[in-house]
Order: structure tokens, then C-alpha cells, then sequence
């Protein structure tokens, strides 16, 4: 009995954990950081030479953070990684993310945006700018989720924080956000593609 009942936790021990996303003949062998399973990777050229970006995710998965059996509680995280191909091996990180939300007692949320991640050069540097939204929650009702935008240019970081917007019971909800103080020093053209951008994907 006591066998049996090791085998079953360790298999939802395993079920509960992040994976690493570089082992055996996965597709993001080699990039060595990356953790969690492949969501979505662009390749892109500009004056720095070959780039990558790679999204991941875990899904939700379930933990137990105490001993009571009923209490189960839900988890998510994101991942993002900017490689840059200047012929190292493994290639070279210029940033990473990772967001997530954690022992969730109701319902918890973990997404990248569907048009994520977007590349752009807005001011023409030949540096190109690389945005990721997501959205991260934990409720159990029809509340707004956390929700932010972030670009990198290089390994320079930018971001807009807040909530979606929903519309319950005949009322507005969320929507609201924030620029970080690097937009402030930033061309003008950033912060009026945030915006828009902001605008587009805060009722997903």
C-alpha cells in the first residue's frame, strides 16, 4: 500500500512541476534557459544580426500548499526569451521574462495575447522592437485579469501595466493602465503604438 500510494505522488509531484523545454529531442534543444512548454517562436533580422523570440508557457497546472487533502490550488507561468544569433553556442540571451500566478485557490489565468509576440522598428534605428501582452489572474468571477505589454528594444525593457476591461451588469470594469518611466525618455512613436496596442487586446 505504501508503495502504491509513493507512486501516485510522485506522478502528481511531476504533473505539478514547470518542465524544462530543453531535453531530449524537444524543439528548443540547445537554448538551454528555456523553461516550460513551446507557445510560439519568430525569427527576425535586423543591424544586430539574426534574432529569436521564444514564448512559453507551463498551462495550468495543480499544486497542494498544505497538508489538508480538499485544498488544492491552481497555478500558471509565461516565459519569454530574446536570442540573438551571433554565432555562439548555445546562442546568446539578451533578456528573458517570467510571469506568472501561483497557488490560486479559485480560477487562475495565464495567456500570451494572440498577436504576440509582435516585431517592429518604429523609429528607424535598425534595432528592432520585440512587444508581448499577456494576461495573468486569479478569481472566481467576472472580474478584470492583470494584464501587461512589454516590449524590448535590444535588451532596453518597456511596459504598460493594468487590468482588461469587461462590461458587467451593465457596468465598465477595468481597463485602466500605466506607462513605466522609460517611455517618458522614449521616441513618442513607442508609447502611441502601446496605446493602440493596449486598446486592441484589453477585451480578449
Amino acid at each position: 500500500m505504501r508503495v502504491v500510494l509513493s507512486f501516485f505522488l510522485a506522478i502528481f509531484v511531476m504533473q505539478a512541476m514547470p518542465v524544462r523545454a530543453d531535453g531530449g529531442d524537444h524543439p528548443l534543444q540547445g537554448y538551454r534557459e528555456v523553461q516550460g512548454k513551446l507557445w510560439k517562436k519568430k525569427a527576425y533580422t535586423d543591424s544586430r544580426g539574426k534574432n529569436l523570440v521564444i514564448l512559453t508557457h507551463t498551462g495550468i497546472y495543480t499544486s497542494k500548499p498544505t497538508a489538508d487533502p480538499d485544498f488544492i490550488c491552481s497555478s500558471g507561468d509565461l516565459y519569454a526569451y530574446g536570442y540573438t544569433n551571433d554565432g555562439a553556442v548555445p546562442p546568446t540571451l539578451s533578456w528573458r521574462m517570467h510571469d506568472y500566478v501561483h497557488e490560486c485557490e479559485t480560477s487562475a489565468r495565464a495567456d500570451f495575447s494572440q498577436d504576440s509576440p509582435i516585431v517592429t522598428d518604429l523609429d528607424g534605428n535598425g534595432i528592432s522592437e520585440v512587444w508581448i501582452t499577456y494576461y495573468i489572474g486569479c478569481h472566481g468571477d467576472v472580474s478584470p485579469d492583470g494584464m501587461k505589454i512589454l516590449m524590448y528594444e535590444g535588451n532596453k525593457k518597456y511596459a504598460l501595466r493594468g487590468e482588461t476591461f469587461v462590461h458587467v451588469d451593465g457596468m465598465d470594469q477595468g481597463g485602466k493602465y500605466k506607462a513605466d518611466p522609460a517611455f517618458s525618455s522614449a521616441p513618442s512613436v513607442f508609447r502611441q503604438y502601446a496605446d493602440k496596442l493596449w486598446q486592441k487586446n484589453m477585451q480578449p
